[in-house]
């Protein structure tokens, strides 16, 4: 597990760890306004869930059988 001192170190390991978040930076590499809207949106999100260096997040696992 990746443990975060700072919002902001969670924000630069997306940048350049997170193939997802990686991609919309590229796409929007060009445009400085919304590369920093970006920036300060993913510092605010780890800044609500950093416990501890960790992010504390829910998510739903679904394991799915096929019959027949």
């Amino acid at each position: 597990m990746d443990t975060f001192s700072e919002p902001e170190e969670f924000r630069e390991f997306f940048k350049t760890a997170y193939g997802p978040t990686i991609t919309v930076y590229r796409n929007i590499a060009d445009d400085p306004e919304r590369t920093a809207a970006l920036d300060a949106a993913l510092a605010d999100l780890a800044g609500g869930a950093l416990r501890d260096g960790a992010i504390e997040a829910e998510y739903l696992l679904l394991t799915a059988r096929r019959s027949g």
